[in-house]
């Protein structure tokens, strides 16, 4: 390859790379339940966020240190903390867009055959992939910067360094990506035939940021209850604000614009990162480049490690099990997706039962903690249900190759319906135990809890197959690994939402309204009527929607690819 920028191969591939994204909005290959699910969420996010954001304004801008108001320290502080954030997460995204552009992306394979630049090539990447950063600048960078705005009136220079901003921090977030993305690919290497330290390393680190998120969640709490964290802000802890602000680099140099602190130092230094980021990346293209064809277009990786045998005939049904279980331990992908997802949502529940059940006692004195944890355990178990929408699309053309087994369809469909039960099972066995051991439930409710979920668990298995078996998608990947979800998994998740939000904040929202009255305890069974039978219909649902002419459709069935 050529280690030139040609401006016309440059244009050429990124008109390319326009229509292939045009081509996914296509009739067929838009998923618009997805696109649209995820629109909402951005949106009640952002609504939450801004509300929020907008209370502690309120009372941090108006935080004294060394005994005055100082509200152009307290902006740069808030923007400093803010840019950080949103600065470490678009430099995460980056790095895996990067990877997946180089590493992953099917069009290396041709572009290695043509006389295309290197340097082209590489830059045409990181163009389309600074405009999908630059959307999300624009979108938290505005959502923090007016609502700043908004409680700290600015002047004009304000709202124009805001539209630079915007274009400023992508630039950063691709230049640090790109210095990272070699050494995030060689971290894949390396772990990708270790399964179980894979599976470790993915679950710890999602518990840890659990965690992180548990710390935010009581942040929330004492902001709803009060002014009590008026208090919290005394002068040693605005000190250690002030002392670790300063070393948030690149993101105070960028806050310091905006609060006029060393304007001429931060424009400088911010140069002389981007600067450094290019250099190295301009400088790295012919090693990225040659990594990243010889990974699309070389041999296959060879396992090496020594393989075990099991002997002797296995029954049918665990020999399938076991295969749709390796298939997903080792694609790393679905690891995190099925695996990690379903063994974290205890904590997921655990947190935000913490902040829920005080929270509600504290603002309208009423117990509730039954129906909150039948409310989060149905939230947080659909969505941690999400593999079972992939059950048959994610064998790709091995279906046909088992179809074609003296195996019984049965057999087949009930092996990826059980490995799917398990852990949910499991999932909600863990949920119940830890609300159980927290005091939040008596063992008696906690068995009803899991019952509960696990019966919601069976419906949502049961019919994302059925839907899936229907409408399978196979990818197109050597590896047959699905990179996005599809209709099909949209559509299960906002039902099951939706599901959740209506039978959970029914139950929830009947025993506040009876505590109110004093009729709670006569009418306590109500959560168990209602949430235990509507649970045990929606099962029976389930199934009969499995089973309803199974055999007929297996032996139809025809596929499609992705």
């Amino acid at each position: 390859m050529k280690d030139t920028l040609d401006r016309a191969q440059l244009f050429a591939l990124l008109r390319k790379q326009r229509r292939e994204a045009s081509a996914s909005f296509r009739k067929g290959n838009f998923n618009a339940v997805g696109f649209l699910f995820r629109l909402a969420l951005v949106a009640v996010f952002l609504a939450v966020f801004i509300l929020f954001l907008g209370n502690f304004l309120e009372i941090y801008l108006a935080v004294k240190t060394d005994g005055a108001p100082d509200a152009s320290s307290r902006l740069f502080e808030v923007l400093t903390a803010a840019y950080t954030v949103v600065l470490l997460a678009m430099v995460v995204g980056a790095v895996s867009q990067i990877n997946r552009a180089l590493f992953l992306a099917d069009d290396m394979r041709v572009m290695s055959a043509l006389p295309v630049g290197a340097k082209t090539l590489y830059v045409s990447k990181l163009i389309v992939i600074y405009l999908h950063q630059a959307v999300t600048a624009a979108v938290c960078v505005l959502s923090v910067n007016l609502t700043c705005a908004a409680y700290l009136p600015q002047g004009w220079l304000y709202y124009l360094l805001t539209v630079l901003a915007v274009f400023l921090l992508p630039l950063l977030s691709v230049g640090i990506a790109s210095v990272l993305a070699l050494p995030f690919h060689a971290l894949r290497l390396l772990l990708r035939d270790r399964f179980v330290l894979s599976f470790l390393v993915i679950t710890l680190v999602t518990a840890g940021l659990l965690f992180l998120y548990a710390y935010l969640l009581e942040g929330v709490k004492e902001l709803l209850l009060g002014d009590d964290i008026k208090y919290f802000f005394n002068e040693g802890v605005m000190n250690a604000i002030g002392t670790a602000v300063s070393y948030m680099y690149p993101a105070n140099l960028l806050a310091g614009l905006f609060a006029g602190k060393n304007v001429l130092y931060c424009c400088l230094v911010l140069l002389a990162v981007l600067a450094a980021c290019a250099l190295v990346s301009l400088v790295g293209i012919r090693f990225i480049l040659v990594r990243a064809l010889r990974a699309r277009t070389g041999s296959q990786h060879v396992y090496t490690r020594s393989r075990f045998y099991l002997h002797g005939e296995k029954p049918q049904l665990l020999a399938l099990m076991k295969k749709e279980f390796l298939l997903i331990f080792r694609t790393p992908d679905y690891m995190f997706s099925y695996f990690s997802v379903a063994l974290v949502v205890p904590l997921m529940v655990y947190f935000c039962m913490s902040v829920g059940a005080s929270l509600v006692v504290r603002l309208i004195a009423v117990q509730c903690d039954v129906e909150l944890a039948v409310f989060l355990t149905l939230v947080f178990g659909s969505l941690a249900n999400v593999f079972c929408t992939t059950n048959i699309s994610r064998d790709g053309s091995m279906f046909y190759s088992v179809k074609a087994m003296p195996v019984g369809y049965r057999s087949v469909i009930f092996s990826k319906v059980f490995l799917c039960l398990i852990v949910t099972a499991l999932s909600q066995l863990l949920t119940a135990a830890v609300l159980l051991a927290a005091g939040y439930l008596s063992a008696l409710n906690a068995l009803f809890l899991f019952g509960v979920g696990l019966l919601f668990g069976v419906a949502q298995i049961c019919i994302a197959t059925r839907v899936d078996l229907n409408h399978a998608k196979f990818s197109m990947e050597p590896d047959g690994e699905i990179k996005e979800s599809g209709n099909t998994a949209s559509v299960v998740i906002v039902a099951g939402l939706l599901t959740s939000f209506l039978v959970g904040g029914a139950v929830l929202l009947a025993r506040m309204f009876l505590a109110l009255r004093g009729l709670a305890d006569r009418y306590a069974y109500l959560t168990f009527l209602v949430a235990g039978g509507v649970a045990l219909l929606f099962a029976l649902l389930g199934v009969f929607v499995l089973l309803y002419k199974l055999k007929s459709r297996y032996y139809r069935f025809s596929g499609g690819v992705l």
